[in-house]
């Protein structure tokens, strides 16, 4: 399924599944590097990237950082229940608060699963009370504290 209102998918060959494998493992990956460990040269890797990140197949690099050791060490879930015909509005609000990480709708079609980062629990506390309590549309929210993190890959294997 086409995500964020595409026309068509995008094609993804073998070999693309493979650069995007090569990439996974290592974002700052050189076009040669992994020219040489797929068989192509370097300008043919180049554009391949290149295409998927037009396409957003690719949707960018980044630093895959451990939250606790820049003082954000306080992970939390939320589900949030807000009014159907206000689910969009309170999902981008809640989008927009630099502590949430993560804004999933659930199937239920009004409900919102939401991962955010603190840097100790009042903080978390501040954030429900001053910042989720206040939009307008939400119904109930459940907030519960990570204990233990088993799984944390921001990456999609193919």
């Amino acid at each position: 399924m086409a995500e964020e209102g595409s026309e068509k998918e995008p094609r993804v060959d073998d070999l693309d599944k493979r650069i995007i494998e090569i990439l996974r493992s290592d974002g700052r990956a050189s076009f040669r590097s992994i020219a040489s460990k797929v068989g192509l040269s370097s300008v043919a890797v180049r554009e391949r990237i290149n295409k998927l990140l037009k396409e957003n197949v690719i949707r960018g690099f980044f630093a895959h950082v451990d939250a606790s050791k820049i003082g954000k060490g306080t992970s939390a879930i939320f589900d949030v229940i807000a009014e159907p015909s206000m689910i969009e509005k309170v999902g981008a609000e809640i989008a927009k608060f630099d502590e949430v990480v993560r804004v999933y709708e659930r199937m239920s079609g009004s409900e919102l699963h939401v991962h955010a980062l603190f840097r100790n629990q009042k903080e978390m506390e501040d954030f429900i009370k001053d910042k989720l309590y206040k939009i307008p549309g939400i119904v109930n929210v459940k907030a519960s504290l990570v204990l233990r993190r088993y799984k944390a890959d921001p990456s999609l294997s193919i």
